[in-house]
């Protein structure tokens, strides 16, 4: 519905709901990216926002934009792993808030119990994880994972999508942190693939100028195809996920309300004709 751009803010906004964010809160942001999340955070919430990322080139940018929004008072970027972050001292239960949006699949099956155990020494006593990961269905899971394939071998090297009980068990094993919710918003996410590659062929030209080829055309063409396939089949799924832990007091109960229309009742007669 409405534009790309207008979807994206319905999306960081479904994000920062479902962590039910509260005007000066504290905020973790694993995997900042180009720093988006954060910053919507801090300028709708006012909250003290930490992010973390291993990649100097996107802490560059995303602190431009921070400086272009006047938000250096409230926003900080660090490169740092996430496992050393956790570890110290001064970062134990500080987060009312910890949001992590497409980095866990960055993680690795083998690693995904140190994420949910980062997260769960940075937390508060009521603190809310939420994150957005790009899911395996369990049927295919275990096969998938222990292979190759376009994505994991072309396009993010050593990849790996979790499915949801891979989530659902690290946290288990090492965390107190228990799901909440979960939204599903890979069909969106078909939609949202293809008018990116739409936008991307309109300006061709512009990448051709950047230095980019035919080859790298072709294989970025094929690589947001297969992506939207994926999501359209909803052989892959991109889910939002609620964690807490057991009696969290911050977590005001999630739920959706739908108006549904009954059928008027069968009439004796049709009762007796179908009988």
């Amino acid at each position: 519905r409405g534009t790309l751009e207008e979807a994206q803010w319905r999306k960081l906004d479904t994000l920062l709901d479902r962590a039910q964010i509260q005007p000066g809160q504290t905020m973790l942001d694993i995997g900042f990216g180009w720093g988006g999340l954060s910053i919507h955070a801090a300028r709708k919430y006012g909250c003290k926002v930490t992010g973390i990322t291993l990649s100097v080139e996107q802490m560059a940018l995303a602190n431009e934009r921070v400086k272009k929004e006047g938000l250096e008072h409230l926003i900080n970027f660090e490169v740092v792993d996430y496992r050393t972050f956790a570890r110290r001292v001064e970062n134990r239960g500080k987060f009312d808030r910890v949001l992590s949006c497409e980095m866990i699949e960055a993680v690795g099956h083998e690693h995904l119990g140190e994420f949910f155990w980062a997260v769960e020494q940075v937390l508060s006593p009521d603190g809310i994880l939420v994150m957005e990961a790009i899911t395996t269905p369990e049927a295919r899971y275990e096969t998938y994972r222990r292979s190759t394939d376009f994505i994991n071998t072309i396009i993010f090297p050593g990849s790996c999508c979790p499915s949801l009980h891979a989530l659902v068990d690290a946290a288990y094993h090492h965390s107190r942190l228990t799901l909440e919710h979960i939204d599903n918003i890979g069909l969106h996410y078909a939609r949202t693939l293809a008018e990116w590659r739409r936008r991307f062929n309109a300006n061709e030209d512009l990448v051709r100028s950047l230095g980019f080829d035919d080859v790298f055309l072709r294989v970025w063409n094929y690589y947001m195809t297969y992506c939207e396939a994926g999501f359209h089949s909803m052989t892959e799924n991109c889910l939002i996920l609620v964690f807490s832990r057991p009696g969290c007091q911050a977590l005001v109960p999630l739920c959706e309300t739908r108006s549904v229309t009954q059928r008027p009742a069968l009439t004796e007669g049709e009762v007796k004709s179908w009988l």
